[in-house]
Order: structure tokens, then sequence, then C-alpha cells
């Protein structure tokens, strides 16, 4: 078996079929799909059963709700085949996702290839799309290429530019991904696939990344990574120990690591900032002080050093660094409607 292919199911319903589907389709005959039904409370388990009774090359498992990072470890110790490549059950791949990865591997040897995503952005009245590349060139990239091209940009450099951090559009060698991914946290559910994805880099000795968007990532405002929730913070702040961790016990991680870490932890500081003013949740303001005055989150705050990075972004650390929280999320507020005006202002123009 050439490939697994591992779909986690949690309230996915409404986008189950459709990911499958897009999988079923592939113009590769050779892998197997693993449908990780993680104790959904909706019509999720039976879509997967139902697959797994048409289809030989599905397999199917049922666990009671443990999180997305429980979920892709069982996945993962069911896989048979040489590569495994997780997707989100609310997402899909094009249908030449594993030929071309299939010519990749082949080619280059590559132990992990990596494609660009199709970002979808659902949002109340619009939806938005838009191609994310990783900010280095695509090519293959052996062990020192990887040192000196791609760890600049492992976590975050000074001008908020990192490789992807999700497993989304990956291909990966399944034991190198089985030594990665099998060892996270499970209580991590948000960071989870940055922490798998720094071994593979770290431990692999060759990547192939492609600009070709193989991918389409739905950005769901109600999904587990997107909307707010102030539990986000205290899962943040575990990324942020485990990285440490990772930084005392490794020895080949780049230089600036301890760096990259704290611009990691303010950039989300600010991204968890963003989504509380889009699902307007002020009444929580003085509960994300408590969480973003604990120790790793003030640390990350205080000590990020950044280059050239908006002014928009800019201010709202220094309104961090001086614990005025209700001011940057006001602040944001402003700039977020401005920016809707503007948009609709150049919309009825354009009519």
């Amino acid at each position: 078996m050439y490939f697994s292919v591992i779909v986690t199911a949690y309230q996915v319903e409404p986008y189950l079929e459709s990911c499958v589907e897009s999988i079923l389709a592939q113009n590769f005959e050779e892998f197997e799909l693993i449908l990780v039904d993680d104790g959904s409370p909706d019509n999720c388990p039976a879509i997967c059963d139902a697959y797994g009774r048409k289809d030989k090359r599905v397999k199917v498992i049922h666990q009671k709700n443990q999180g997305v990072t429980a979920a892709r470890k069982s996945g993962l110790k069911e896989a048979s085949g040489d590569y495994v490549a997780f997707v989100d059950g609310d997402d899909r791949v094009m249908p030449e996702f594993l030929m071309r990865g299939y010519e990749k591997i082949e080619k280059t040897g590559a132990e992990m290839v990596v494609f660009s995503c199709i970002h979808e952005q659902e949002e109340e009245k619009e939806k938005s799309v838009r191609i994310v590349h990783e900010p280095v060139a695509e090519g293959l990239y052996q062990r020192e290429d990887v040192r000196e091209v791609i760890y600049p940009h492992l976590l975050m450099d000074d001008k908020m530019r990192h490789m992807t951090w999700y497993v989304s559009g990956k291909i990966i060698f399944r034991p190198l991904a089985e030594r990665a991914f099998l060892i996270i946290n499970e209580k991590i559910s948000l960071g989870e696939d940055l922490l798998g994805i720094i071994r593979v880099y770290e431990e692999g000795k060759r990547v192939c990344l492609s600009r070709e968007p193989l991918h389409r990532y739905r950005v769901r405002k109600r999904s587990g990574a997107h909307g707010f929730r102030i539990a986000h913070y205290r899962q943040i702040s575990m990324v942020l120990e485990e990285l440490r961790k990772r930084k005392e016990s490794a020895c080949g991680l780049p230089k600036d690591f301890d760096g990259q870490i704290m611009r990691y932890g303010a950039y989300m500081c600010f991204t968890l900032m963003i989504h509380a003013v889009n699902d307007r949740q002020w009444r929580q303001v003085s509960k994300i002080r408590r969480q973003m005055n604990s120790q790793p989150l003030k640390e990350s705050v205080r000590k990020a050093q950044w280059g050239r990075i908006s002014l928009k972004t800019r201010i709202t650390y220094k309104l961090f660094q001086r614990e005025m929280f209700l001011t940057s999320y006001l602040f944001l507020y402003c700039c977020n409607r401005i920016k809707k005006l503007y948009r609709k202002g150049n919309a009825k123009s354009e009519q």
C-alpha cells in the first residue's frame, strides 16, 4: 500500500461526504482511506459506516470523543501505507493530489511533500478564496538546505512569515509521521499540527515543496480552530511549553528558536484577540486579561522582537504590553469596521 489517507470526523456532517468523495475520486489507485469517527454526536458515524460498507478501500474507526490529536493517532496506528496524509473532515483534495505526491516522491525520494492550500473562508454573507504558499521557493530541500532556508521561517520570522503549521496538503513518510505525531500531548487540540510538523522538518532528510494548490482547506468560524474560545489561551500556553521542552532536548533546531517561540506566542495572542473581535466577545475581555497575564503568554508578548510588520499589528502589541486589553479590543474592532465599510464602498463603486 503506497498511501494511507486519514480523515478525522467530529461534527462535520454537512461536509464529510464531499471530503470522502474527493479522496475516493483520486486518479491514483494504491491507497487506503481511514475514517476516524471521534465520537461525533451528529450523523458522521453513519456516513463513515456507509462508505466502509460500499468501498473496500475504506476502513472505519469509532472511538469516544478524545479530540483531534487522539483521533489522528488512532488513524496513524491503523495505517499500512508507506506514506500518510491527514485530511480534516470538512476539507477536500484535488483529484491529482495523490498522483502528484507519488510522482514527487518517486522522482526525489522526499520524506515529506508539501503542496499549497486553497483556503476557503466562510463568512456571514460572502465566501473568499485565497491560495496559501510556503514563504520559500518550491523545490527539493536536503537536510542542510532545510536548516539554511526553511529554519529561519519555521515558527515565525520577524516579518511574520512562517512555514505553514497545519498538516493539510502534506504527505509524510509513515515512520517519520509516527515519530512526529504519536508523541504529541493529546490534551493539545490547537497547535498540535505545528508540534508534529517541526519534528518532521528536524528529522527528515529530504523535503519537497510544491506551489501546486491541491488541498482545499475550509475555514469555518464555528470550527474548533477558528471560532473564539477562552480555552484556546491555555492551549497556546501548552504549545509554548512543549516548544521550550523541544528546544532543550533537540540539537538541530534554529539558532534563533527561542526568538521564534516568542514571536509565535505573541502572534497567537493577536490572532485570538482578532477572533474575539470577529465573534463580538467583548464581555470576555476580563477573562482574556487573566489568560494573557499568565507567564508563557505575557513573556512572549513582552520579549517578541519584530522587524517590518503592519502598523495595526504593532499598535496592538504595544497595547498588549501595557495590559490595555479592552483598548486593544476596541482598536481592532474599529479597524475591522473601517475595513468592511471600505469594501462596501468599493463594491458600490464597481456596480
